[in-house]
């Protein structure tokens, strides 16, 4: 348990709180934070759930799609930060707002392709991967023999090896499982994802396969809540020597690549409930009310309430108001919701 703890020059008194690392969603589309869940599964794989989801000329994609995407970024850091996330793996480009104080880490140095049906050409995107980056893919996303075939065609393409990450894999047969085996290849599991679009996630037999996976919550579209609603599915899983906490620390780093981040961290009063403190890089981004006390006048000015349902109020380093005002701009008054959860300040 920890005791008192000085951050930013303020002494806080963290007694009966436990400290972790911040954790780390290893997939998420954060522009999608407050789109609503779409469609109604199962689907045999994830090109028939896009093709009947996306319709930009209609609501509410339409609608969504109106508020600008650095806006949808950070509602989509702030869905993160509120369940103690400090690192996020995001499947697509790097935005420059992620470089303007925003609310998490985002995961800069690894290759990515959407995935073998929506990306032209996946050689290229891996050849131009350093050699120590990751290279992430949705892969496997599916039920059907499509998406069991994917991992072969990865293969013959010469895009397969330790650097590559699979998100989903769902579709994999025995023999796709063993050649990610041999080629050391890393997989995102997004179980509640899965269950909505496929209706089904990995197998008890993967999961204790012994590949290394990773823990993530994917988008808002496919899946309501945020990464604590993940690991409390995950608790309840056949993960025989490999704890929860593994899934979003130690094993997403290592997944990932990512440098060791000391100064990241959350304290809680246990594992996998909303945080009381998220710091990263020794910097107070989100603090509880009773917390936020003992701030020094001219810190906590900084931080705003941020109120979502079902989850005790926190504050935030974000202007909150205001971004609540330009988001109003585009979706009206009507109230909004960050992964199906209603937010307000």
């Amino acid at each position: 348990m920890a005791t008192n703890v000085k951050v930013e020059g303020a002494d806080l008194d963290l007694g009966g709180l436990q400290i972790h690392p911040g954790l780390i969603n290893a997939h998420d589309h954060l522009q999608f934070a407050l789109f609503p869940r779409l469609g109604s599964g199962p689907y045999a794989n994830a090109t028939e759930w896009a093709r009947d989801i996306y319709h930009p000329e209609r609501d509410p994609v339409r609608r969504h799609l109106l508020v600008p995407k650095n806006l949808r970024l950070i509602w989509g850091g702030l869905r993160n930060l509120a369940a103690g996330v400090t690192t996020v793996g995001h499947h697509d480009s790097y935005h420059p707002v992620f470089n303007q104080a925003f609310p998490v880490r985002v995961v800069k140095d690894c290759g990515w392709s959407h995935s073998l049906a929506f990306t032209a050409d996946v050689r290229e995107g891996f050849a131009a991967t350093p050699p120590g980056a990751p290279f992430v893919i949705h892969l496997g996303e599916g039920t059907d023999a499509c998406a069991a075939q994917e991992i072969f065609q990865l293969h013959q393409i010469g895009a397969l090896d330790r650097r590559i990450v699979i998100v989903h894999a769902v579709g994999l047969s025995r023999e796709g499982w063993d050649l990610v085996s041999a080629a050391g290849a890393s997989v995102i599991w997004c179980p509640r994802s899965n269950l909505f679009t496929l209706g089904k996630t990995l197998s008890a037999e993967v999961l204790q396969s012994g590949i290394p996976i990773a823990l993530g919550t994917d988008s808002s579209i496919t899946t309501e809540g945020d990464l604590l609603d993940e690991l409390a599915y995950a608790a309840e899983a056949p993960l025989p020597g490999l704890s929860p906490i593994d899934l979003v620390t130690t094993a997403a780093a290592r997944i990932l690549r990512l440098p060791p981040r000391p100064g990241d961290w959350i304290a809680v009063t246990k594992f996998g409930v909303p945080p009381e403190l998220v710091v990263i890089g020794g910097v107070i981004r989100l603090i509880s009310p009773q917390l936020a006390d003992v701030l020094p006048p001219s810190l906590r000015l900084q931080f705003h309430l941020l109120k979502i349902q079902t989850r005790p109020p926190v504050l935030v380093r974000w202007n909150i108001p205001q971004l609540l005002a330009d988001t109003r701009r585009y979706l009206g008054p009507d109230p909004l919701r960050m992964a199906g959860r209603e937010v307000s300040n």
